[in-house]
Parts: C-alpha cells; sequence; structure tokens
C-alpha cells in the first residue's frame, strides 16, 4: 500500500530585497538561497533551475531529465531545549 501525502504543501517562491547593509554577498554568476530567515544560506549558480520537492529544495544544472549535476536540501526546525 502506497504512503498517502499528509497534507498538500505548496511552496511559495519570494524574491525579497534585502537592506542595504545586509552584509550576504556572493560571487559574480551565483545567488543567494535562505531558509530560514538566514538559518540555512549559500550560494547557488544563477542559471540552475529550482524544483521545489514535498520537503526539500533541488538544485539541477539543467532541467530535469538532462540534468548532471544535483544539490538537494532540507532543513528541520528542532524545538528550543534546556541547556540549563
Amino acid at each position: 500500500m502506497a504512503k498517502q501525502k499528509k497534507s498538500n504543501l505548496q511552496w511559495i517562491k519570494e524574491t525579497l530585497d534585502l537592506k542595504p547593509d545586509h552584509n550576504w554577498e556572493c560571487p559574480f554568476g551565483y545567488k543567494i538561497f535562505v531558509l530560514a530567515r538566514g538559518a540555512v544560506r549559500f550560494n547557488v549558480p544563477e542559471n540552475w533551475v529550482l524544483e521545489p520537492q514535498d520537503k526539500s529544495f533541488k538544485f539541477l544544472d539543467k532541467k530535469s531529465p538532462d540534468d548532471d549535476c544535483c544539490l538537494e536540501v532540507s532543513f528541520n526546525q528542532l524545538p528550543p531545549g534546556d541547556w540549563s
């Protein structure tokens, strides 16, 4: 029996302008990918294709199935811990 999806998640792609003093820089030809208000942040070549998955984001150097390279990232926010 196949697993059913628990919910119908829909990702929303937003491109936001950063404040002039943000200090996030990337090399020429790249763009900055940010998750969870900066908890995860890295540079991706600007011509790569983004394919959102159910629980992750997949970056491909070309559209599927012609891709040669793939970078996939997921992020799980843990509840705050008691460090006392």
